[in-house]
This record gives structure tokens, sequence and C-alpha cells, in this order.
């Protein structure tokens, strides 16, 4: 695994890149944008890729809100209204949610690639942006995160058992 990095031009997958360019449209009221002006509608060849995760208050907590449909065979169940501590290996958590809190804390987007332990016991190369929204105006109360998986065969991931 590596360290996360708040540059943004490593990003390779096609879906993520316009997934940043997209929340880099939003106005950002002040620091970033309102989860309002989110409209999953705007980018229908990203939705597979995103995880909507609320931010708890105090030591922030992830909850899983909304998990798109490449996300959930890789975790071999459906992880929404999971915590993410919940879903990640022991080894993989605390660099992972080093850059939640670090988006969270500074609110700016942060981007990680590398490799991920998962369920199955296989190792996943994958690439992650992590995009701070706020439904207040003013603290990082919602996180957009967007993921690939470079390892998992597209037809798996649309088999009719993981449609949501």
């Amino acid at each position: 695994m590596t360290e996360f990095t708040t540059s943004l031009t490593k990003i390779t997958h096609q879906a993520l890149i316009d997934l940043v360019r997209y929340w880099q449209q939003l106005d950002p009221a002040p620091t970033v944008p309102n989860r309002q002006q989110f409209n999953p509608i705007d980018i229908p060849h990203c939705l597979r890729h995103i995880i909507l995760f609320d931010v708890g208050v105090g030591r922030p907590r992830y909850f899983i809100r909304l998990a798109g449909s490449s996300v959930n065979p890789v975790y071999q169940k459906p992880v929404t209204g999971e915590y993410l501590e919940n879903v990640l290996s022991e080894e993989d958590r605390p660099a992972i949610i080093a850059q939640y809190d670090y988006s969270v804390t500074y609110q700016r987007p942060t981007y990680m690639a590398g490799t991920v332990s998962v369920p199955s016991g296989r190792k996943l190369n994958y690439e992650r942006v992590v995009l701070p929204l706020t439904t207040n105006g003013d603290m990082t109360d919602k996180l957009l995160v967007g993921i690939n998986f470079s390892d998992v065969k597209q037809h798996l991931i649309d088999r009719p058992a993981f449609k949501l």
C-alpha cells in the first residue's frame, strides 16, 4: 500500500478522472461543495465506482450510505449500511482511515493507489479518490469516494447476483 496524496494528477481510470472534474465544478460552500449539489444523473458512467459516506461527529467514523455496483462484489456482500472499519482488513485499515481522516480534517481531496486485501484472501490493485462534501456549509460531514479495482473482471461485477 502507498501513502495518500493531495495531488490528483496520477489518477488513471477515466471514471475517477471524470468524477474529480465533476466535483471540482461544483460551487464550494464556502470551502467544499454542498452535498445537495451532487446529482448522480450528471455522471451516470461513474456511479458504479462511487461510495457515499456519512461522517460521524467527534472521532470520525465512516458509515457507508451507498456503494456502487463495482464495490459490493469485491467484498462479497453489500457494504451499504456498514462502517468502513468493518469492511477493511486489519492490515489495510490504518492507512485507509488516515486518508479519509485527512480529507475530513483539512477539507481537501486525496488520492491513493495500491493494493488492498479482500475477504476472498486476494490482494487487489486499486486507485481511490476521496472528495469532501458538506451539508451545513461549514464542516465535511459527507465523503464522495471514487474507487476502481483494476484486477476485477467486469463480467463478474455485472453478474445479476450483485445488482442491488
